[in-house]
């Protein structure tokens, strides 16, 4: 796969883009303008390090159907730089709550989607969300780490069905069997993987394994947000998509910069 820098929306999806920029700007607002300079900020994109503290991982052939599943509306092409910005204000009322959600160009063959407050609304029950997903785009994946509650969470699911996870909040708990890239108890764990603090080797439970980090499991599931650089492989731009159609996407309190 080969890294694509230079990732300009079609005419018709910048179109959209530009018409929420101008209706953003003041009264007679120079729309061939706007869309040269959306051009260039899509064209001077490079991969680097994204967020990692609480993303969704899907399948790039097959992204276009979380959407669908995620009952996200009226999509606009985005620069990174403006779907991370969008996530800092994400939501309005109208008079119901309305929120933005960012998805990413692809990143070595995967798409990651942040959604502030739709996740922190799923707390309890992230796996639910990963297998609507997997049965629509094949697989799933669900990162978490809140480092002031110690709290973790991954969880992969494919095809409708968990097949792999943990979570620790107090005690840690795994679900499924170790994918053949993870450490076991008891060997010698790689960068990035690690044994509970409370937790030995001897007494872990049969299906553990020692990647109790997100970034480990993500580096082996799917792709490791933190960890972009200059040279991953990446195809296309981002969208920023709304869970209510014809909401708009004016209203909000943050205005991202391109």
């Amino acid at each position: 796969m080969s890294t694509v820098i230079a990732a300009v929306p079609a005419p018709e999806a910048l179109a959209a883009l530009v018409d929420v920029l101008a209706a953003r700007a003041a009264s007679g607002a120079d729309a061939t303008g706007l869309a040269e300079t959306a051009r260039r900020a899509f064209a001077a994109e490079r991969p680097g390090p994204l967020p990692d503290h609480w993303w969704l991982a899907v399948p790039g052939e097959t992204y276009e159907e979380a959407f669908t599943v995620l009952g996200l509306h009226d999509r606009i092409p985005v620069t990174v730089r403006y779907g991370l910005a969008a996530q800092e204000d994400d939501e309005k009322d109208t008079p119901e709550p309305v929120h933005r959600v960012f998805v990413t160009p692809e990143y070595a063959g995967w798409r990651l989607i942040y959604a502030e407050s739709p996740l922190r609304e799923t707390t309890w029950w992230p796996h639910d969300v990963v297998e609507r997903l997997s049965a629509a785009c094949g697989k799933a994946q669900v990162f978490y780490q809140d480092p002031f509650a110690d709290s973790v969470i991954w969880a992969a699911a494919e095809h409708g069905a968990l097949v792999r996870g943990y979570w620790r909040a107090d005690d840690p708990e795994w679900t499924g069997e170790p994918f053949p890239w993870e450490s076991l108890p008891g060997a010698a764990g790689s960068e990035g993987e690690t044994a509970d603090d409370d937790d030995d080797d001897d007494d872990a439970e049969p299906n553990a394994s020692r990647v109790t980090s997100i970034s480990a499991a993500a580096a082996g599931l799917s792709v490791d947000p933190a960890a972009i650089t200059a040279e991953t492989p990446v195809r296309g731009h981002g969208w920023l998509a709304l869970t209510a159609p014809g909401a708009g996407h004016d209203g909000f309190e943050g205005a991202p910069e391109l």
